[in-house]
């Protein structure tokens, strides 16, 4: 992906755009996202009311053209996505209903499970390592997939849902879960293990490539590493985290390999080991992706 400058960006055809017109269409975009799926907290689906057809479409239609966006613009979307919106779609997971409002969320945890990976998209990161405010989502999304069930629509797919789940219990506080061994509480887990394995014992996905189902795999190996009883408390977990953790505590500049201790005063996303990989990172590429947020 071809770096933004201060001023400008590089998308798929060579030319380069302004920043400052290209950024507040990304926005919008991801503003208008999370209204039409219902998912702001100024405007939320009415109780025991599920998204409408039209509604539905309307969600599926931007998310489809999303998915064609160039790779430097869809980064940028995803960034101010991720510093912009979590916080209200985790609300709106928190009350919606599976009895009532099922598409709501299929919807919601569909987009969630499009966001990047967390060790690619800072704010992603960010918000799962804050307790308070991912409290409750990785129970959420797993009893969407092991219990409630959850309405595809392409680019989504329950193999993503699985990914998904695996960044919440790789990054998420195992302490949010209701045993403190993982993020999600234990009979949840018991029940998402139980759906995993009648997954794969279908025909029609092990017939799936590899390269498809291997988080369904990967994800059913972590829980049975969590609930072996071989490991002690989350340990598993915590020391998976601090691995990944420090595959990306360095300096962000690309400028060198060393340890960062500076980070950025802003976003507090991205550190430096000093002032002048700092100054390198705004002017190429930071700039478009430095937002405060509420987490």
């Amino acid at each position: 992906m071809p770096p933004a400058s201060s001023n400008t960006i590089s998308l798929n055809n060579g030319r380069k755009y302004k920043l400052s017109d290209i950024l507040p269409e990304v926005i919008s975009l991801g503003e208008m996202l999370v209204s039409n799926a219902h998912l702001k907290a100024a405007s939320p689906l009415p109780a025991d009311t599920d998204l409408s057809e039209s509604e539905q479409k309307e969600v599926q239609d931007q998310i489809t053209a999303l998915s064609v966006l160039p790779p430097a613009a869809k980064s940028i979307f995803w960034s101010a996505f991720a510093a912009k919106h979590l916080p209200d779609i985790a609300a709106a997971l928190r009350q919606l209903s599976h009895a009532t409002q099922h598409q709501a969320i299929s919807t919601a945890i569909q987009i969630l499970s499009l966001m990047p990976d967390p060790k690619q998209e800072p704010y992603f990161r960010k918000f799962l390592r804050n307790s308070a405010a991912s409290k409750d989502l990785p129970t959420i999304i797993a009893n969407a997939f092991a219990t409630e069930g959850t309405a595809w629509k392409p680019p989504a797919s329950p193999f993503l849902h699985c990914t998904l789940i695996i960044h919440t219990l790789f990054w998420c506080d195992p302490s949010l879960g209701d045993d403190g061994k993982a993020s999600i509480d234990a009979s949840v887990r018991t029940a998402l293990a139980a759906a995993l394995n009648t997954m794969l014992a279908d025909p029609r996905i092990r017939a799936k490539p590899l390269v498809d189902r291997v988080d369904v795999e990967r994800l059913l190996n972590i829980l049975n590493v969590i609930d072996s009883g071989e490991i002690p408390g989350s340990y598993y977990l915590d020391s998976t985290r601090e691995y990944l953790e420090g595959q990306i505590d360095m300096c962000s500049g690309d400028l060198c390999d060393e340890d960062a201790e500076l980070s950025c005063s802003k976003c507090k996303t991205v550190r430096y080991c000093g002032e002048e990989c700092q100054s390198w990172h705004w002017k190429n590429g930071h700039k478009a992706r430095c937002f405060t947020t509420e987490y």
